[in-house]
C-alpha cells in the first residue's frame, strides 16, 4: 500500500522523461502505442501501487494520429489528463519527429497538491506555452525532455513565477524555484 515506507510522508509527482514509453522502432504509427487496453491497464496498476500522480510521456497513437505526449495518472491509477506536445522538432524539409502531428492547447491539471501544467521538450523555446499556463493559474509546470538544457527552463520559472520540474534521460532532473536561485 501507498505511504506505509514513510508514515507522515507522501509522494506527490513522478515526472518520466519524453519518449519513455513508445515500441523501438520506425516513425509515427509504427512507434506508438495505444493508451487503451495492455499498455494503460499496466501502467494504470503502478501508479496505483505507487499511490503518486504520475506523467508518462508517450508516442502516443490516438485514431489516425500520433502525437508525442505526456500522460498524466492520478493517485488510483487513472488517466488525469493528456498534453499533446505542441511543438515537436521539424527537419530541414519539415517532417516533424517521428512523424508526430502537434497538439494544440495548454491544458492546466488540478491535482490535489495544486495545479500542474505540462511542456515537453522543444516547447521550452516558445513563451506561447509558459504564458497560457500562467494564465490559467498553473503553479507547477512538469517539463519531460530528451534535452538536458537547464537555462531557459529556469528563466521560465522566474518570468512567470511557478516552479518547474524537469525530468530527463539520464540523472539530470531539476526542480526550479519561481523565486530564482539561493543565495
Amino acid at each position: 500500500e501507498a505511504g506505509k515506507q514513510y508514515p507522515g510522508k507522501r509522494l506527490d509527482l513522478v515526472v518520466l522523461p519524453e519518449f519513455a514509453i513508445s515500441k523501438e522502432k520506425g516513425e509515427g504509427h509504427e512507434l506508438a502505442v495505444r493508451l487503451e487496453g495492455v499498455v494503460g491497464e499496466r501502467l494504470g496498476g503502478s501508479v496505483r501501487r505507487l499511490g503518486a500522480y504520475v506523467i508518462v510521456p508517450m508516442i502516443l497513437e490516438e485514431g489516425n494520429d500520433v502525437y508525442d505526449a505526456a500522460v498524466l495518472f492520478d493517485r488510483q491509477g487513472k488517466v488525469s489528463g493528456i498534453y499533446r506536445k505542441v511543438h515537436p522538432v521539424a527537419d530541414d524539409k519539415g517532417n516533424l519527429e517521428c512523424g508526430v502531428k502537434p497538439g494544440a492547447e495548454y491544458p492546466v491539471f488540478d491535482c490535489d497538491f495544486g495545479k500542474l501544467g505540462i511542456q515537453i521538450c522543444w516547447d521550452m523555446v516558445y513563451d506561447e506555452g509558459w504564458d497560457a499556463l500562467r494564465r490559467k493559474g498553473v503553479e507547477l509546470v512538469a517539463m519531460p525532455s530528451a534535452s538536458s538544457a537547464t537555462l531557459r527552463v529556469a528563466g521560465q520559472a522566474l518570468r512567470n513565477g511557478y516552479w518547474v520540474i524537469t525530468s530527463t534521460v539520464g540523472d539530470n532532473v531539476t526542480l526550479f524555484s519561481p523565486v530564482g536561485p539561493a543565495m
